[in-house]
């Protein structure tokens, strides 16, 4: 590409990921949302999250993680300049209205080069990944659908649990509720198809379920605020959990998806909602275990955490002997419906918190020949083409960073 076109290209390019605004909007009256929404909320945040008020609307306003399942994988778009992308959900029912402003289009533009340089079309995408029957046409109907929903939307499915967290700014309690749902409504599908489009800004490689099979369970957590006088919910995250079968005759869910929207991250959300299903997964005599698909780095470590939390109390490595026997960890794994591989890290930790390495030195070799072993055993493929000193060598690493990682997890309990 010449020079010249080169620079004139990269000045029409932007970040997706910037350019993307995700908005909860909640207001008592049209009026309201309408100013809030032609408020431009700052464009360059410097947080993650921006929440104002607006003649009387809540606009809480934050950027995806990802926009290459929409965008592409670089995640840029040409032709634009001062491009904002805004898509803003009712908090609650999650009605959408979808709008791209930008100050300069580049195919709009007079210019000497010697091509036509032509805009990337930012609306089809991003409109292929919305729910059609959650779009509203115009920011009116958008803002009235926002000033109804926030007195009369209330969350669907059977509510399972609530909690409360201090609210930082009132300092009072503020009230979270659980609920379950799945497919079998049509309403609740409707409004899963609204809630889908959020994976794929935040989880990555996420793709859309299948809808039609009823052996999903979705959880989903709201903030209810007291608005008027009438209760009033903004969606905090949600989780989907599928349900394999388990030979002979149980069930074995496995968490799917599991988002926690960034205004809300860091409040203590996710392990509240992940303690109840782990918690209900442990009522329920038809399920095995609680199993999850490639979770995130984050969700391990919140799992980790709330996994042993649950075991410590319940005095759950007292008189183990190292090394734990397959039959000990398989009763393990039966009694507190923790996943093989799950139950055998927890028990490692527990085995580790409980040792004084200066004073229990032999011990401590006995604890290291055992993670070992384990390590050995899950990457023989990997470690098949090495010789003696190196197969040793790797091990050795890979134990140092499995014991770094578990005094880390150990530290936050």
């Amino acid at each position: 590409m010449d020079a010249s076109l080169a620079a004139t290209a990269s000045q029409w390019a932007a970040e997706a990921n910037s350019a993307v605004f995700i908005q909860l909007v909640s207001g008592e009256t049209v009026e309201g949302v309408l100013r809030a929404l032609d408020t431009d909320l700052s464009q360059d945040m410097e947080e993650e999250d921006d929440e104002e008020e607006e003649g009387g609307a809540d606009v809480i306003q934050f950027h995806p993680t990802f926009t290459y399942p929409i965008y592409g994988e670089h995640e840029r778009i040409f032709g634009y300049k001062g491009l904002r992308i805004n898509l803003s959900y009712a908090a609650g029912s999650l009605a959408t209205y979808f709008e791209v402003k930008y100050q300069k289009r580049v195919d709009q533009m007079e210019t000497s080069l010697p091509i036509q340089l032509r805009a990337d079309d930012v609306d089809t995408p991003m409109r292929k990944v919305l729910s059609s029957a959650a779009l509203c046409t115009t920011k009116a109907e958008f803002a009235k659908r926002v000033a109804r929903d926030t007195h009369e939307f209330r969350p669907l499915g059977r509510k399972v649990h609530e909690y409360t967290r201090e609210s930082e700014e009132s300092g009072e309690d503020t009230v979270y509720e659980i609920y379950e749902s799945d497919f079998v409504s049509g309403e609740f599908r409707e409004y899963h198809r609204r809630m889908q489009t959020l994976v794929l800004f935040y989880i990555e490689g996420a793709q859309f379920i299948d809808d039609s099979d009823d052996r999903w369970r979705v959880f989903t957590v709201f903030e209810r605020l007291v608005i008027g006088g009438i209760a009033s919910y903004t969606l905090v995250g949600f989780c989907t959990m599928y349900q394999f079968f388990n030979w002979p005759d149980r069930k074995r869910p496995r968490i799917s998806q599991f988002l926690v929207l960034p205004p809300f991250q860091g409040q203590g959300h996710g392990s509240e909602l992940y303690r109840y299903i782990y918690q209900a997964v442990l009522r329920n005599p038809d399920y095995a275990d609680l199993t999850v698909e490639d979770p995130s780095e984050a969700f391990d470590d919140m799992r980790d955490r709330n996994d042993m939390r649950h075991l410590i109390q319940q005095d759950a490595f007292s008189g183990l002997d190292i090394p734990v026997s397959p039959a000990v960890l398989q009763e393990m794994q039966e009694r507190f419906k923790i996943s093989k591989r799950q139950i055998t890290r927890c028990v490692e930790m527990g085995l580790l918190k409980s040792l004084d390495k200066a004073r229990q030195k032999d011990k401590y070799q006995q604890y290291r020949l055992f993670v070992k072993r384990r390590i050995f055993a899950q990457n023989t493929d990997l470690l098949a083409g090495l010789d003696e000193a190196e197969k040793k060598k790797k091990v050795a690493e890979s134990f140092a960073a499995v014991e770094d990682d578990y005094h880390r997890i150990l530290s936050l309990l």
